[in-house]
This record gives structure tokens, sequence and C-alpha cells, in this order.
């Protein structure tokens, strides 16, 4: 196992509540959460102390085990931080855990964004390369943060974690979760495996072994298959895939596949079979690292229940035109560096500084500690990051819609439609401007909304840049096949 004893130039990385007036729903609730923590109060008389150590393990604190339990009983209305602003963020990250070099390198860092109120979840993959300073620690990639913070601490890994992620992101996160390889192997044949659909064929000649060295060169094939643990794991993670499968993104993706699934699967458990839960325990407590508490789980579990997988959404910060670059970089200075060219031939006939008839030039010594990283380019700054993030998660669902905004000009003047044009650059929206085919100019800016409320997402959008009245019936139009229509009125002049 390698020492986690680096300085900056050894670089060895570590990588809705019921209302009043339904009183039974909310009391057949109660007698289920009754039912399920009669269970759990069982476990806990049958076994005793190492339950509570296990379970104070998962939840990293010191909060007593029989306080959570009761959290759960009067938990009903409380709500996940962020649930109030419409935003629920959670880091994800994933480690190779005992057994592994660099056991604490996050060898995944995903934040998830959920939106409970359109039950939509956007994941947001932040490259392990991602350049950072670690407090204490000076430059280095992403991935070695929760390392060095559970070595110089234990136990203080998620929290400096989150603290790198809100920094890149600009988004606020309360909420981590980390989970070991070995976790994540056992829980996935716990559950009887997945069931995957594999979008193209690809082959990783490089993904590593369990002995410093790399498996025989490993294919998955376009199609269906149902993945075990090790399977799932390996598809998940690998990163020099083919036809296109090496990127971040395209493993953010993979990731998606694997994290919808497992959902799935874990919302199909049976709480009566308690040989799978039990062994699912075992492999959270062993395996799982979060500071959610157990009534905030319930609360996620109620939020997510609804999430379908056509409503998760991938985004990365991987290098992307002139926003994010990679490259090397000075692991002294954080500078972009490349290393130095070769001396050139000396001119023919003359002789050079090194023995007699060597005919070569000794070359400069180049002692520069170069690293590869991702980072913003030279001119940007994290903040145009920040707002480059923004925009996307704004924006995913939209194209998801992938509507068409059909605009008419009422006031016949020109400038009243320039702002409007903006909507040509916003992805999945058809910006079409067309002539006003009515009579008399319209006194009020309408929208038609001609979808008759399928695109929410795009609908919300437009009212938060622009200002209309929404009509409460269609474009009169019958050839209209447009999903918005919208006339400017006089009150745009």
């Amino acid at each position: 196992m390698r020492n986690l004893d680096i300085t900056p130039r050894q670089f060895n990385y570590m990588q809705a509540a019921p209302t009043p007036e339904q009183p039974r729903p909310r009391k057949r609730k109660k007698l289920k959460w009754f039912l399920i923590l009669l269970l759990l109060v069982g476990a806990l008389v049958f076994a005793g102390g190492r339950i509570i150590t296990q379970a104070n393990k998962i939840f990293g604190s010191n909060k007593s085990i029989f306080y959570r339990v009761g959290q759960l009983f009067v938990a009903d209305e409380r709500k996940l931080q962020g649930e109030d602003s419409g935003m629920v963020n959670i880091l994800l990250m994933g480690v190779g855990g005992p057994g592994h070099e660099g056991p604490n390198l996050t060898d995944t860092m995903i934040v998830a964004s959920i939106r409970p109120t359109t039950s939509e979840v956007i994941l947001t993959s932040i490259p392990r390369d991602y350049f950072v300073t670690v407090p204490n620690h000076g430059y280095n990639k992403v991935n070695a943060v929760y390392a060095y913070a559970e070595k110089d601490d234990e136990g203080s890994g998620g929290e400096a974690a989150i603290a790198t992620a809100e920094k890149l992101t600009g988004l606020k996160i309360p909420y981590f979760v980390t989970v070991d390889f070995k976790g994540f192997v056992k829980a996935v044949d716990h559950l009887g495996g997945l069931d995957i659909t594999i979008d193209q064929t690809f082959t990783d000649s490089e993904y590593p072994d369990y002995n410093n060295g790399y498996l025989p060169p490993v294919t998955f094939t376009k199609g269906d298959e149902h993945m075990d643990g090790e399977r799932a794991l390996i598809f998940a993670r690998s990163r020099k895939g083919t036809n296109g499968e090496g990127s971040d993104f395209a493993r953010s993706e993979r990731q998606k596949k694997i994290m919808i699934e497992m959902k799935e699967e874990m919302v199909k458990l049976n709480i009566t079979d308690l040989t799978k839960l039990n062994k699912l325990l075992a492999d959270f407590t062993d395996n799982v690292r979060t500071n959610f508490e157990p009534h905030e789980l319930k609360r996620l579990a109620e939020v997510a229940k609804n999430i379908k997988p056509e409503s998760v959404y991938s985004l990365s910060l991987d290098p992307v035109g002139n926003l994010i670059c990679a490259g090397l970089i000075d692991a002294e200075t954080g500078r972009w560096s490349q290393p130095l060219p070769p001396p050139p031939p000396p001119p023919a006939g003359e002789e050079t500084d090194g023995e007699e008839g060597d005919g070569e030039t000794e070359a400069p010594v180049d002692e520069t500690v170069r690293i590869y990283v991702v980072q913003p380019c030279d001119g940007k700054t994290q903040q145009d990051v920040h707002q480059f993030l923004a925009q996307n998660m704004q924006t995913v669902s939209l194209q998801k819609e992938n509507v068409t905004v059909e605009v008419q000009n009422s006031t016949g003047k020109v400038y009243p439609q320039t702002k409007w044009a903006e909507l040509s650059k916003v992805p999945g929206i058809t910006y079409k401007p067309t002539s006003f085919r009515g009579k008399t100019a319209y006194d009020r800016t309408i929208l038609y909304d001609n979808s008759k409320g399928a695109n929410p997402h795009t609908l919300e959008y437009l009212k938060s840049k622009y200002n209309f009245t929404v009509s409460d019936v269609p474009y009169y139009d019958a050839q209209e096949t447009s999903d918005f229509v919208i006339i400017l009125g006089n009150d745009a002049l």
C-alpha cells in the first residue's frame, strides 16, 4: 500500500405530508414505519452493542442509535436540507477501500442534484484530475482531498470533500455518501445482480486488477446484460474504453445506468426478506459512510421513489471549448508547463561541448515535476465554471423537452424581437420568428401554450427571462405546429 505522506514534488497521487382531511393514510404510514422499527429494535436487542457500533460507523457521528430511531417517529414533517429551495445536493464518492493502493482516493465524485418538485436528478461528474488546493497539503488533484483529510483526521474526509466540491461547482452541498468497491460489489450481488443496457460495444485493455497490474482486455457488447457485482464495477469504473467510452462523460453515463438500476432494485426489496436485508446491512455498515441521519434517508427514499430513469440527466466538468482545459502543469507553481524541447543538432562540422567526436549535444537538465490535470483555461476562472454549470443545469431539462417557440411581432417595430432572438442560442429550444398573422396589434405580449402543459420546464424558463401573459387557450390557427406561440404586444416597446 502506498504511503500517503506525499510532498508536492513526489506526487504519488491518491488519487407531502397528508392533510388534516386525510388522517387514515397518515396512520397507515405510521404503522408501516412502526413495524419496520419493531424489526430494528428487535435486531438491537438480539445483536446488542455490535449493531449500535455498526450503525454509528455508517452515520459517522456521536449521536446515539436510540436518538436516531426516535427521530424516525417524529420527523415526518422535516424536509431535507435544500428541499425548500428546490434542490437537494448530495456528493457521491467511490473509493478503493482496504486492500487497494491509495484506499481513500476518490475514484468517482458525482454531485447528485435532486429536484423534489419535478422528480428529476442531475448527476454532475467531477473528473478526478481536476486541479485543486488541498488544505494543509498544497496543490494536488481533487481525488486526493478525501484521502488527505482521512489521514489527518479520521472521519473528516466527507466534509473536506464537500467543501472542495462546493468550490468547484458553486453548489451548496449538505450531504455526502462514500462507498468502497467491496461494498458496491457485495451490494449488487445481494440484490441479485443488475440488468444493464449497453449502448455500444467497447473494450478496455487497461483495467486495473488487484495486484497493481491489468486484467486481460475486458469487452462489453452492445445490448442487454445481467451483471454481477464485479462486472458492474468494471462497467462503471472503466476509463480506457474504445469507441468513445474513455471520456469522463461516457463514464458518468454508465455510472448513471448503474445507479438507476440499483435504485430500482432497492425499491423492489421486500422488508420481510430478513436474510437479504441483513446482508445488505452488513454491506453498508462495513463499506458505506455518510452524514445523512436515518430520518433523512427515510425522507430521501420518499423523494426518490417517484424519479423515473428518463428524468435523470448527466453533466460533466470534462475539458470543453475554451472554458475547461487539460494539460501538464508545474506541480510547485500550479501553472501550465510543457517539457523542455530537445536541443537542436549542432551545425555540420562544428564541435560540441561533449566528448570529441560523440556528435551529441548535452541536453539541459529539466527537474520540473509535471502532472496531468484539468482546470479552467487561461483567462477563465472557477466563477466562469460555476456560471457554465448553472446554465447547463437549467437547460438540461429543456433539451429533453426540445420545443419550438414561434415569435410573432405585432408592433410593427423591429427592436422588440431582438431580445427574443437570444432563444436561438438556448439548447433545447428551436427559435422560429414569423410574420404577425393577425390584423390588430396586441396591447400585451401573450404566450399560447399549444403543448397544453406538456413542457413545464421550458415555460418556467421563458417566464424567468421574459414578461408576458399566459393565455388560457391555445393559439387559434389549426395548422400551427409550434409548442409555444408568442405574440409581442405594445408593452414590449
